[in-house]
């Protein structure tokens, strides 16, 4: 069970993947998990898959998990096709 929980919408990217790594670092302060529901993401760009590896890391490096959920099937295939959706999916 997640002790918090976020979520984030729309674009994914160069312009905005250092807003989602703080959000991601502020709301997992304090915490030992933290669930992002993805559904509202409409875009990823090769910088914003960076971002996610990055996010899991940093966070699985303190000893804390972050648990991505809710992408959409199109970010599923792109994750599955780069060979990094068991890793970036789920627990």
């Amino acid at each position: 069970m997640p002790d918090k929980r976020l979520a984030y919408t729309g674009s994914l990217d160069m312009a905005t993947v250092t807003q989602f790594l703080h959000m991601v670092q502020q709301a997992a302060a304090g915490s030992e998990t933290l669930l992002v529901d993805m559904s509202g993401v409409t875009f990823i760009d090769s910088t914003g898959v960076r971002g996610l590896v990055s996010a899991k890391q940093q966070l699985a490096a303190d000893g804390r998990q972050l648990i991505l959920e809710g992408f959409s099937q199109d970010i599923l295939d792109i994750l599955e096709i780069l060979g990094i959706r068991e890793m970036i999916v789920g627990r």
